[in-house]
């Protein structure tokens, strides 16, 4: 079977395992705030087990910005949002599809992500993705985030440090746009999809 990215509401309805049915699907614009519907976006979504993987490019018809649309959808309808950059979602949708015997069509990009899985074993691409994931933190109640406000990125707040899983990690910059290609450093992590903080050894904290 081929799977090729498309206009985006050609996917759907999508149906699940437990009989749940996704007819359409929109997300509001990060700029204007309108509603955008998935008739104004290029990509794919694809059904993995219980799951619905949305990778597109959408543009608004309101304002014209142009952005990203990275998210899950579970079998309850609830819409997930997905932190990881733009490249490493594109690899995992990937391997998930070569598993499932689904091919996407062969553009540069998706036909450079192929090549890098195929020339790893099952135990390399787990551990390329262990490595790479341990430096991806989500904004949740195991972060403890420091009371000191540096400043604001998109509408939120800049906490001066943060602490999770024994590390301390400093701010250090905001994260380029959603769709920019860019390489963390050792010792950096992105922090809520949008802010990179440095870790710290412990008698610099």
């Amino acid at each position: 079977m081929m799977m090729q990215p498309d206009r985006l509401d050609r996917f759907f309805p999508i149906t699940y395992p437990n009989g749940a049915t996704v007819s359409r699907f929109a997300k509001p614009c990060p700029h204007c705030r309108q509603l955008v519907k998935a008739s104004a976006m290029e990509g794919v979504a694809m059904l993995l087990q219980d799951k619905v993987f949305v990778l597109a490019d959408g543009e608004c018809p309101h304002c014209q910005h142009r952005f990203v649309v990275k998210c899950v959808i579970d079998a309850y309808k609830r819409v997930l949002p997905v932190q990881l950059p733009v490249f490493l979602y594109r690899l995992l949708l990937r391997w998930g599809a070569r598993r499932q015997l689904k091919l996407f069509r062969q553009q540069p990009e998706w036909q450079r992500a192929r090549q890098l899985v195929e020339a790893m074993d099952p135990e390399q691409v787990k551990e390329a993705i262990s490595q790479l994931t341990s430096r991806l933190l989500n904004d949740s109640e195991a972060v403890e985030k420091s009371t000191d406000i540096v400043g604001r990125f998109q509408d939120q707040p800049i906490h001066a440090w943060l602490r999770h899983d024994g590390r301390t990690l400093v701010f250090d910059r905001a994260a380029p746009g959603a769709d920019a290609q860019f390489q963390l450093q050792d010792g950096e992590v992105l922090f809520d999809g949008r802010l990179i903080y440095k870790q710290v050894m412990p008698e610099q904290a």
